[in-house]
This record gives C-alpha cells, sequence and structure tokens, in this order.
C-alpha cells in the first residue's frame, strides 16, 4: 500500500527526483541573493544616513541635515539650524528644485511668515533675526515611489535678496 503512487506520478521522477540535480541549488541561489538583499537593507546600505552640510558668512551660518540617500516610499526628516552672526532683517530660505520633485512636503516647523516658489523653487521668509539668534527648521517628507534618480537639494540663506550663504547638494532616490 505505501509501495502504490497516485494516478500520473513516477517513482523515479516524482519520489527518487531522478534528472534534477541543478534545480534545488538554483533555487537555493535565488533565495539566497533575495536574502543578501534583505539583510544589506536592513544594516541602512540602502539610504537614510543622514549628511551634514555647512555654510559660512560673516552674518550667518547654515548647516542643512538631510539623508542623501533614500527610497520611494520613504518618510524622512530634513533639518536646517541657522545661526545669525549678525543682524538679518529678512532672512529667507531658498531650496532647491529636487526638495519638492516628485516629493510631498508633509509639514514644515516653524510656519515661515511668507512662503513663495519661484523658478520651481520653495521660498520662505522668516521673522528677523537678531545677532545670536538660532532658527531651526524641520521639515518632514514622503518620497513618491514613482520617483527615482538625482535631485537638487541645495539650500540658499538670502537677507532680502542679498545671498548669505549657499549649502550645494543632491538627493538620490533609489527605487
Amino acid at each position: 500500500m505505501a509501495d502504490t503512487l497516485p494516478p500520473g506520478l513516477q517513482r523515479d521522477r516524482h519520489v527518487e527526483l531522478t534528472g534534477r540535480t541543478y534545480e534545488p541549488w538554483t533555487r537555493r541561489a535565488v533565495i539566497a541573493l533575495f536574502s543578501l538583499v534583505i539583510v544589506v537593507a536592513l544594516l541602512g546600505a540602502f539610504g537614510q544616513r543622514h549628511e551634514n552640510v555647512r555654510a559660512q558668512s560673516p552674518e550667518a551660518s547654515l548647516r542643512v541635515k538631510v539623508p542623501k540617500v533614500v527610497r520611494g516610499g520613504l518618510f524622512f526628516q530634513g533639518r536646517l539650524d541657522i545661526v545669525a552672526s549678525q543682524p538679518i532683517g529678512k532672512p529667507r530660505i531658498v531650496l532647491g528644485e529636487g526638495w519638492t520633485e516628485e516629493m510631498q512636503l508633509n509639514t514644515l516647523e516653524p510656519a515661515p511668515a511668507a512662503e513663495t516658489s519661484s523658478g520651481g523653487r520653495l521660498d520662505l521668509e522668516y521673522d528677523p533675526l537678531e545677532r545670536g539668534d538660532h532658527l531651526t527648521i524641520w521639515l518632514e517628507f514622503t518620497v513618491n515611489p514613482t520617483n527615482v534618480g538625482a535631485r537638487d537639494r541645495s539650500v540658499t540663506l538670502l537677507d532680502g535678496e542679498r545671498e548669505l550663504a549657499y549649502a550645494p547638494g543632491t538627493i538620490r532616490v533609489l527605487p
């Protein structure tokens, strides 16, 4: 009774697996490859490491803290720190096009006194800063899952129309 097989099955092919030498190893190699990608991703090789970019002038210092590489569908935070060395009458932050290109700006704290856009760049105006004032701006984003490639994530600090500091940078979006 134990030696009988259901109709359509053959002992040498379906029980003893005769002639199937490479299929199990192919399956194992594919599973190992997927497992390796998962482990590498868990170790943080695919984005989410923050990079600090600093820009300095006699009037102010600007520090931009944001990931260099992100993945589609990811939520991430950017942080801008401004320290005024001299009074700044009309502080403006102009973000590069890549900050909002196929990314959703979920929240921005503190809210600017005025905001506009110019040439695809988000322009944020804040209240005047006195010497020694420190302004920290937090930006929360979601990356569009179809967004792939490198984008401009530069930040320019202005006093009215006069440039005080410029922090260059790019953000790379992985699928």
